[in-house]
């Protein structure tokens, strides 16, 4: 099956022309499943080893792993329909497991409800409630100082329409989404001076907003520089293998 892929890869690099390549983008280095860019033809790239494509990365939905960028991302909501599993919350992820990688790279996912990823955890500090993961561990330090920087995914997956994981259980004791730091913020209401109006003789006020912030999405690229590249429209299925430590 290695020697398949690898034989498909070749090909693909034929058929990618320097010309093509200045028109779509640099190389960019993946490593795992993740969406393919929806000028690319959307859906799932399945390629599980590194590999490069032309189309970018953004900061919120992939860490850098060993020059690799890893989606961290929920890929039921790109089309995903392979082994899936669920967790509510925000939580770590040791990407190296994902990455291929022996080195134990641990990196964090900061989507705040139910969400799903095609893995299951292998980081310690996981209960699980209602067939979902809660993260009920002492989050790092690393975690909550990145946090600013990665919140912003869940303005991304706010407006995506997917079926999403039903979670009806109370979370565990001692969640991270109840600790200071992670605690989910209500929206701002902020209430003008009312305006009065005189109806019959009596004021009546009117013209209250309300204002929702929004988090700031920032986009990073990361550029690697394989000799393949491979550009898709779609992938097949196929059997979903698990990485296994060594």
């Amino acid at each position: 099956m290695k020697l398949r892929w690898t034989l498909l890869l070749i090909l693909a690099c034929v058929f990618v022309t320097p010309a093509s390549a200045k028109k779509y983008g640099r190389q960019v280095r993946y490593a795992g499943i993740h969406p393919v860019a929806k000028a690319e033809g959307g859906g799932i790239c399945h390629i599980e080893f590194p590999h490069v494509h032309i189309y970018p990365a953004n900061k919120l939905e992939y860490r850098v792993v060993a020059d690799n960028n890893v989606f961290v991302g929920d890929p039921v909501a790109y089309g995903w329909d392979g082994p899936k599993y669920a967790y509510k919350g925000a939580h770590p992820i040791q990407v190296n497991v994902l990455a291929g990688t022996p080195e134990p790279y641990v990196h964090y996912c900061y989507l705040s409800g139910p969400h799903y990823h095609y893995f299951e955890p292998e980081a310690p500090g996981f209960e699980v409630r209602g067939d979902a993961y809660f993260y009920v561990g002492e989050p790092p330090e690393a975690m909550i100082e990145a946090r600013p920087a990665y919140v912003g995914i869940n303005a991304v997956y706010t407006p995506l329409v997917y079926t999403r994981p039903v979670i009806e259980v109370e979370p565990p004791s001692g969640w991270i989404m109840v600790r200071p730091g992670f605690v989910v913020e209500a929206p701002v209401v902020v209430a003008p001076a009312p305006r009065a109006q005189v109806v019959g003789g009596v004021g009546v006020s009117a013209g209250v907003s309300v204002h929702i912030p929004v988090p700031t999405v920032s986009v990073g690229v990361q550029v690697g520089g394989p000799a393949v590249i491979v550009r898709e429209r779609g992938h097949g299925k196929f059997k979903h293998k698990k990485w296994k430590r060594r």
